[in-house]
């Protein structure tokens, strides 16, 4: 199987996203999305402390948690980017994990945007 890289991941899995909407509606599915982004925001949060204080393990068990909740919604490059996070942090290279937090902030946005939209269009 080739890896993708976080740039090349495809930035959401619709199949995924329109089940959710199918078994829990456009209301359910915004609570979801709601509890998924202030999770997000306290994961990314402690995530870039940790890579700050130079604490990987912890760094590493952060992003894996973001890594899960991301692909349980079908954010699919938030997974990825999470992803490398967590090798970055297992490697303890913070330099360049500083950096891929960066990407995965703006990937966040991207993702919050695109899901809320996807969301919207079958209110």
């Amino acid at each position: 199987m080739v890896q993708r890289s976080t740039a090349q991941a495809l930035l959401l899995e619709y199949e995924q996203i329109d089940g959710l909407l199918e078994v829990a509606g456009v209301d359910g599915v915004k609570d979801i999305l709601g509890a998924f982004w202030r999770s997000t925001d306290e994961l990314a949060a402690d995530l870039a402390r940790s890579i700050e204080g130079g604490e990987g393990g912890q760094a590493a068990r952060t992003a894996h948690a973001l890594k899960g909740s991301a692909a349980n919604v079908g954010a699919l490059r938030l997974a990825e980017a999470a992803r490398e996070v967590e090798t970055l942090s297992k490697s303890g290279d913070f330099a360049t994990a500083r950096a891929a937090i960066e990407r995965l902030a703006a990937i966040y946005r991207e993702t919050r945007a695109a899901l809320e939209r996807h969301v919207d269009t079958h209110r």
